[in-house]
């Protein structure tokens, strides 16, 4: 099993998921209003159990989710590189705490997230894709500089639009 490294940006403190943030992951179900996706709230115990495993486990492949820090150790959400087996390829994913949102926090955290993508990972691109109805999402990947390279349909059946990522050091 790969050990994943802590990452440091600004305002905060990158680290992998364990299992005693089992009660983090709760606490997000319990008050997420996101309806779409791996963190939609409403799931069961069990589910949100299975998905901290599957965060926990996913580093086996050599990436995947970091939980985030403030200064005072509060946990207020995720972001990281995601392949679930299913999928057809990586791409970039978070989740926030709604107190937390619209502070800059998912956006400061992709950009590590990107940047270990392309310079620890080597990967040619990162990207991401979300559903049509999913607007904060689409607005933080344009924040990113994503661009539109292609739409797919994905296992679930529903298509997305799917972004490149361009390094957050690139002149844009």
């Amino acid at each position: 099993m790969m050990t994943a490294p802590i990452l440091h940006t600004m305002r905060l403190t990158m680290r992998p998921p364990e299992p005693s943030d089992l009660g983090t992951y709760m606490a997000f179900n319990a008050v997420s209003d996101t309806k779409l996706g791996k963190y939609r709230g409403g799931k069961t115990l069990t589910e949100v159990q299975s998905n901290l495993a599957a965060d926990i486990s996913h580093w086996d492949k050599g990436f995947g989710m970091w939980l985030l820090s403030l200064a005072n150790d509060e946990v207020i959400g995720g972001a990281g590189l995601a392949h679930p087996n299913d999928w057809p390829r990586h791409e970039l994913t978070w989740w926030l705490m709604p107190d937390h949102r619209g502070a800059g926090y998912a956006t400061e955290a992709s950009r590590a997230v990107i940047t270990y993508g392309y310079d620890t990972l080597s990967w040619p691109q990162v990207e991401t894709h979300m559903r049509d109805e999913n607007l904060p999402a689409r607005k933080l990947a344009q924040r990113l500089g994503g661009t539109i390279i292609r739409r797919d349909t994905f296992p679930d059946g529903f298509a997305r639009n799917v972004f490149a990522l361009p390094h957050p050091g690139a002149a844009q």
